[in-house]
Order: structure tokens, then sequence, then C-alpha cells
């Protein structure tokens, strides 16, 4: 079989996979270049609902009787990355890419922010959820919600750091 031969074999195997896989195909390749522009949209994403979760129960006196540190230190991770990201993500839709060790470092921030910040809301909780003898339970459901959506933006960032790491990818 000559040369030829294979390439016309290998065209024809290629027609015959489809207009679908064409379309999964194109798709696969813009998420390989986008995929960093992704992680991003979901980290401001999960940023801007646990800050809407947390912002009503910080109101209510009997569930979080912690000091200012700890709003601050919840406040402070939620809106800083809200800031990061959404800069980040205008900045790459006008063309500016930042380089990797930067997204880098921005994501490792994030890992460490979140997780303190969701460490803070679940000591809370259990602090104060246990010493309450009526607890608002729809509060407490809030705020443990914005915990776990801390969790989850935290292992976003994690693994935005580990794929920005391996690939030493231009943001």
């Amino acid at each position: 079989m000559s040369a030829g031969d294979r390439e016309a074999e290998a065209q024809a195997k290629k027609g015959e996979e489809g207009p679908g896989n064409e379309r999964d195909s194109k798709a696969a390749a813009a998420l390989k270049v986008h995929w960093c522009v992704s992680l991003r949209v979901v980290e401001l994403v999960l940023s801007i609902i646990a800050i809407g979760l947390v912002v009503g129960t910080l109101n209510t006196p009997q569930v979080v009787q912690s000091d200012h540190r700890h709003i601050a230190v919840i406040f402070s991770a939620y809106s800083s990355f809200i800031i990061i990201t959404g800069v980040l993500i205008i900045a790459r839709l006008l063309g500016e890419t930042p380089g990797w060790r930067t997204s880098l470092g921005f994501s490792i921030l994030g890992v460490i922010m979140f997780t303190a910040a969701c460490a803070v809301i679940f000591y809370d909780w259990h602090r104060s959820y246990y010493a309450n003898m009526r607890p608002n339970k729809q509060a407490y459901d809030l705020l443990i919600s914005s915990g776990v959506f801390a969790v989850i933006n935290a292992l976003v960032f994690l693994i935005h750091a580990f794929f920005t790491f391996i690939k030493e990818a231009e943001y």
C-alpha cells in the first residue's frame, strides 16, 4: 500500500465521522484554547454566589456571633476575588495576557483565602448553632451554603493552579 493510498484511506475515514464529530472537535479545540478563562468565569460566579449567601446571614445577630476579624476574612476573600477574577477576565477580553506565574499566584492565593473563609464560616456556624436555643434555620442554611460554595471555589482555584503549573500556559 503506497503513501497516497494510506492518505486517501485516512481521508475517507475522516469523512465517515460525520458533521457531529466535527462540531465536537471544534468545541474541544475551543476548550483547549479558552480553558483558563472558563475556569476564571466559574471562579467569579462561585464568588458572587458565596457573597450573596453570606450577606443576609451576617445581619442576623444570633447566627454569627463572631468578632469583626472573622467577618473581615470572609468578606476580604469573597470581594477581593470578585475584583481580581473580574479584572483578569476583562483584561483577557481586551487582549492582555498576564504570565502563567501571575495566574498561578492568584490561584494559589485563592485556594488559601477561600479555605480560610470556609474554615471561619464552619467554625462560626458550629459554635453558634449549638449555643442558640432557637436557631434561625433559614439563616443557618444560608451560612452553611456559603461555606460549601467557598469549599467548591477553593477546589476550582486548586484545579486552576494545577493545570496552570502543569501546562505553564499563558492566561
